[in-house]
């Protein structure tokens, strides 16, 4: 099968997007021999970060992968390159190509919360990715709740949508024995993962800690809160001390470890369409606290504790494992089960499944 896939949104930083379209790429490279894959990139340099495999050419672009420039040159482009199947992992596929096309949308933050996002996002979703998944022979989804707001939200029909979740990358695993934390971090901590966007809710984990450091839970001393994929400065919470440690971030086998060494892992966020920071944590073996929004209880299961977003039941949720000993050891021992229900050669074996049935239509 001849796979045009587009990694435009390649820039050398391994945000989720990224890290999804990677990952599927290689299970998918795993599984399926006959797989030949051009691989979009915008520049020749971002052609490094592909999977060092023969079947895998490198396809130099120069289309920025988002706005009006794409939406012109890339139904121009793939005609020329006559893929068998066409497959966008993120939110901006061309609109009008004419051809086997699948796309991903992970998520529809942008219309859930509109207020947060302004007007041309709107425009973007009503003008492009609305009419794409018009167009699409598949859109693929992470989650149930995706999927619902897919329904919801943009009237894609429900026999299009494809679950097709995430997983936890080979680094994450349990530490070793006798594994010491990353360089920076302290041998005691709690640890927050996200970005400084405001659905990620990190601002409530920071006074969650807060309100903690004031009134200690059973006198038991409150480690310092450590939160990675946030640099000082870039939120107003953003303030770094001796019990607010931020870092932009971390390589995934330094993230593995300061994720199982974690005195409890937070995930605050009030919207997500997946979660992968909760199931990393639990690949791990770390006591998740997760909020109860959006597709976070289908990732975490009962393997994490699930509370309310707001700072006082996160405050009361990591009390809780911060005391609770025989509950922290009891959601160590069951998130590696949970993370091991979502794996990526499922995921990899849905995709290409869907690929076949795409092109089969097409032909």
């Amino acid at each position: 099968m001849k796979l045009i896939y587009d990694l435009r949104l390649l820039t050398g930083q391994m945000h989720g997007m990224a890290r999804y379209a990677l990952e599927l790429l290689q299970a998918m490279l795993d599984q399926e021999p006959e797989l030949a894959v051009g691989a979009l990139v915008r520049k020749p340099e971002h052609a490094r970060m592909l999977p060092a495999d023969p079947r895998v050419l490198a396809i130099a672009a120069n289309v920025a992968p988002y706005g009006i420039s794409s939406q012109m040159n890339m139904p121009r482009l793939l005609s020329g390159l006559k893929p068998e199947i066409y497959h966008c992992p993120f939110y901006a596929p061309p609109a009008r190509f004419n051809g086997p096309m699948v796309f991903t949308i992970h998520d529809l933050i942008h219309l859930r919360f509109p207020k947060d996002h302004g007007l041309r996002y709107r425009l973007f979703y009503l003008w492009f990715v609305s009419p794409a998944a018009k167009r699409a022979g598949a859109v693929l989804t992470p989650s149930k709740h995706s999927k619902q707001d897919l329904i919801e939200l943009m009237g894609v029909p429900e026999g299009k949508i494809v679950l097709t979740p995430n997983a936890a990358g080979k680094a994450f695993k349990p530490p070793a024995k006798g594994a010491t934390p990353p360089a920076g971090l302290p041998a005691r901590y709690v640890l927050g993962v996200g970005n400084p966007k405001r659905h990620k809710n990190l601002g409530a984990l920071v006074e969650a800690h807060q309100q903690l450091r004031r009134n200690p839970p059973g006198g038991v001393e409150v480690p310092p809160l450590v939160v990675v994929g946030v640099g000082p400065g870039k939120a107003d919470w953003a303030k770094p001390s001796d019990q607010l440690i931020l870092l932009p971030s971390l390589e995934d086998s330094d993230l593995a470890l300061a994720y199982g060494l974690a005195r409890a892992v937070a995930v605050p966020s009030l919207y997500e369409g997946f979660g992968l920071p909760a199931l990393e944590a639990m690949a791990c073996g770390a006591p998740v606290l997760a909020a109860n929004r959006a597709s976070l209880p289908e990732v975490v299961g009962e393997a994490g504790l699930l509370v309310e977003p707001d700072a006082e039941s996160l405050a009361q949720g990591l009390g809780s494992l911060l005391v609770d000993s025989v509950l922290a050891q009891r959601l160590r021992q069951a998130g590696p089960g949970q993370a091991a229900k979502f794996s990526w050669a499922r995921t990899a074996k849905t995709t290409l499944a869907t690929y076949r049935q795409v092109a089969a239509r097409w032909r």
